[in-house]
């Protein structure tokens, strides 16, 4: 007998649509988190490297938004943004502004002077990707329609 084949093809789908779920949940809560530590740089002009390196992937991501409308491109990686599911959310609000935006800040160089209106505008983007994965995390089919 083949590796899973005792397993229905209804149990098969059940466990894809619960990983996607938790996905979309893992996106909202680090988008969440995001927005948190973006309040704290408004007013101290410092971040830790690790939210740095989280910004940084996300906006790996959005450089690489093309590669969602590709079946055989490489999966961009196991972060709240990188997996397929969760970068075609991404790239639905997607835009250059934000991008040139957030690249100012992973690489620190925003002025003093243009921090606050600098992160409202990646916040309100982080609030939309948050507000989507929730949508995308209730639109999951529960058990019971299986």
């Amino acid at each position: 007998m083949a590796p899973g084949a005792h397993l229905s093809q209804r149990g098969l789908m059940r466990g894809v649509a619960q990983e996607s779920t938790s996905r979309y949940l893992s996106m909202a809560l680090a988008s969440r988190k995001l927005m948190k530590h973006l309040d704290a740089f408004t007013l101290t002009g410092e971040m830790d490297e690790a939210i740095v390196s989280a910004l940084r992937n996300l906006l790996m991501v959005m450089e690489g938004s093309w590669q969602t409308n590709n079946s055989f491109a490489p999966v961009p990686g196991q972060f709240p943004f990188g997996r397929y599911d969760q970068a075609s959310v991404v790239n639905e609000f997607n835009s250059q502004t934000v991008r040139d935006k957030l690249s100012c800040i992973v690489n620190r160089k925003i002025p003093d002077t243009d921090r606050k209106a600098v992160v409202r505008e990646i916040k309100d983007f982080l609030y939309d990707l948050e507000n989507r994965a929730l949508y995308k995390f209730n639109e999951q089919p529960n058990e019971r329609e299986w």
